[in-house]
C-alpha cells in the first residue's frame, strides 16, 4: 500500500491524523513542563516548610541566658568605670596651702604672699643645686607680683599655683639646668558650633544647640610652657618626674634639639710608618663623645584636674 497515495486519496483522514500527532506531542511537552515546575515548587515548599518548622521551635531572642550575660558585662564595665573614677580622684588638685581656710576678703592677699614665698623658695633651690632661672622668673604668674588677683580668678589661680610650684621646684632642683622660659598658656575657650545653614556673623549671639554637650569628668587648668637647656640625664629625670607627678600632667607638645649640630671630630688615623704609641697616649687621644652635648628643650605641659562629683564628698590629696 502506497502511503503517499493513501494520504492523497483520504485528505480528511490524513489531516485528522496529522493534527492528532501534533496535538499529542504538544500535550506531552506541556505535561512535562508542568511536572517539572511542580517538582521545583514542591522542593521549594519543602525547604521553606523545614525552615519555618526550625524557626518556630527556636527560643525568642533575647533569651534569658543572653540577658544574663549582657547584665553581667554591663555590671563589670560599670564597676571598672567606678574604679577608674576613684583612681583619677587621687589626682584632684587642691588649692595651694591654706587658701581655702582664709576668709574670702583675705584670699587675694594670701595668694600674693604665698606666691612671693614660693618664688623665693624656688630661687633658693636653684642656687643650691646650681641651676639657672630667668631674671624675671615668677612661676608664670608675673602679673600678680605687684597686683592682687580678682576674687573670681582665685579658685583657678590657687590650683594653678599648686602645680606651678611643684614644677618650678622640680626644675630648679636639676643640677646645671638653664631655664629660659616658664610661662602659662591661656586656657582656650570652647568653640560653640553654629546653627546649620546660618551665616556666621562677627559678634552674633550663638544659640544653644538642641543637644547640649555632656559634662566631662575632668577640667583643664591651662598649660605651662617650659624652655630650658640641660643634659640628657636631667632631661630624662624631668620627663620621669612629670610622668609620676602627684597631679595629672600631660605633655601636649615637646621639641628637642641638640646644642651641637655636628658630632665631635675623631682623631686622625695613625699612618703605617708612624711608631705605635703606648696605651696611655692612646687613651688620652680617644675622644669622649657620649653625654657631651646638651639639649635645648621646649615642653608644653597641660594641667588636668579631676574634681569630685557633686554627689560625692571631696577626696583630699
Amino acid at each position: 500500500m502506497n502511503i503517499k497515495t493513501f494520504f492523497l486519496e483520504n485528505k480528511t483522514a490524513s489531516s485528522l491524523a496529522l493534527t492528532f500527532v501534533i496535538g499529542t506531542g504538544l500535550f506531552g511537552y506541556l505535561a512535562w513542563s508542568a511536572w517539572d515546575n511542580y517538582g521545583a515548587a514542591t522542593a521549594d515548599y519543602s525547604s521553606k516548610a523545614s525552615s519555618l518548622d526550625s524557626l518556630s521551635h527556636k527560643k525568642i531572642f533575647p533569651s534569658a541566658s543572653n540577658l544574663r550575660k549582657l547584665s553581667q558585662t554591663f555590671t563589670e564595665d560599670q564597676d571598672n568605670l567606678q574604679k577608674l573614677s576613684k583612681s583619677l580622684q587621687t589626682y584632684r588638685v587642691s588649692s595651694f596651702g591654706s587658701f581655702d581656710k582664709a576668709k574670702p576678703q583675705d584670699q587675694p592677699q594670701y595668694f600674693q604672699d604665698a606666691l612671693r614665698d614660693e618664688v623665693t623658695a624656688v630661687k633658693t633651690i636653684a642656687t643650691t643645686s646650681g641651676s639657672t632661672l630667668p631674671a624675671t622668673f615668677y612661676l608664670g604668674l608675673d602679673e600678680y607680683e605687684n597686683r592682687l588677683p580678682q576674687p573670681e580668678q582665685l579658685p583657678l589661680l590657687s590650683k594653678q599655683l599648686t602645680i606651678l610650684d611643684w614644677l618650678g621646684k622640680k626644675i630648679a632642683g636639676e643640677k646645671g639646668a638653664i631655664l629660659a622660659d616658664f610661662s602659662r598658656v591661656p586656657i582656650e575657650a570652647p568653640k560653640v558650633p553654629s546653627q546649620p545653614g546660618a551665616p556666621s556673623q562677627p559678634g552674633a549671639k550663638q544659640l544653644p544647640t538642641s543637644t547640649p554637650a555632656a559634662a566631662l569628668p575632668y577640667e583643664s587648668l591651662g598649660s605651662v610652657r617650659i624652655t630650658l637647656r640641660c643634659d640628657q640625664g636631667e632631661f630624662r629625670d624631668l620627663i620621669n618626674a612629670i610622668s609620676t607627678a602627684p597631679c595629672f600632667l600631660v605633655i601636649d607638645d615637646i621639641k628637642i634639639q641638640n646644642s651641637a649640630g655636628e658630632p665631635p671630630l675623631r682623631d686622625a688615623p695613625v699612618s703605617a710608618d708612624q711608631p705605635p704609641a703606648d696605651a696611655t697616649q692612646a687613651v688620652q687621644r680617644l675622644p669622649i663623645i657620649v653625654g657631651r652635648e646638651t639639649l635645648n628643650v621646649i615642653i608644653k605641659v597641660k594641667m588636668i584636674n579631676f574634681p569630685s562629683p557633686p554627689n560625692q564628698p571631696g577626696v583630699s590629696k
